[in-house]
């Protein structure tokens, strides 16, 4: 995934990348849900074709055929779960990543599929995600990317003024030997030629 991106739904984060995709784990495990049982659904599985033919996706011949045999199988079978998952997978528009959810981790959703794998969850949710992966799509800034953007702002200046800083203590121990020296070369100067020197 590229960068992550957390808004922060009913007081916690709910991390996207910056291209859109949600990370599903992450929101499922708040309503004591996971990925896994939206995503072993027939009628999942039958969207998520749907969707990567409408986006000009390439699907292989089997995909499509495997989706037509998967109506008539029994999908509480975990032979048939796990027929429907793989497919799901090789639309194109599910990604897992390793490690925890928290940094990354879990598995992603295309930004097509956000909405309604939130409507799989909770009503409300799936509305508030809609408008934040539309806001996200459209290049507006969130509260985050504004304080993101603030807090570079200020990490940019406090390393200007540390330089700064830094080179204001350098010319207050330069100075003093630089005048000394200025001044010994002055003084010889008129020494040797009588001249007045400024």
């Amino acid at each position: 995934m590229s960068n992550i991106i957390p808004f922060e739904y009913q007081g916690q984060p709910v991390r996207f990348s910056t291209d859109g995709w949600l990370n599903a784990t992450e929101i499922a495990a708040r309503f004591d849900k996971e990925p896994y049982g939206w995503l072993v659904s027939v009628e999942t599985v039958a969207y998520m074709v749907a969707l990567a033919q409408g986006l000009g996706l390439s699907l292989n011949n089997r995909i499509l055929q495997e989706i037509k045999e998967i109506n008539g199988l029994d999908v509480s079978r975990s032979a048939t779960k796990a027929r429907i998952l793989r497919l799901c997978k090789s639309t194109g528009l599910v990604k897992t990543k390793p490690g925890p959810a928290d940094i990354g981790g879990g598995t992603w959703l295309h930004p097509k599929l956000a909405v309604v794998f939130a409507r799989w969850l909770d009503i409300e949710f799936a509305v508030w995600c809609d408008l934040h992966i539309d806001a996200l799509l459209r290049g507006e800034l969130s509260d985050y990317q504004q304080f993101e953007n603030a807090r570079k702002a200020l990490s940019d200046q406090n390393e200007r003024g540390s330089f700064a800083g830094r080179e204001l203590a350098k010319h207050r121990w330069t100075k003093p030997p630089l005048e000394a020296q200025l001044e010994y070369w002055r003084d010889q100067i008129q020494l040797k030629l009588g001249l007045e020197v400024a």
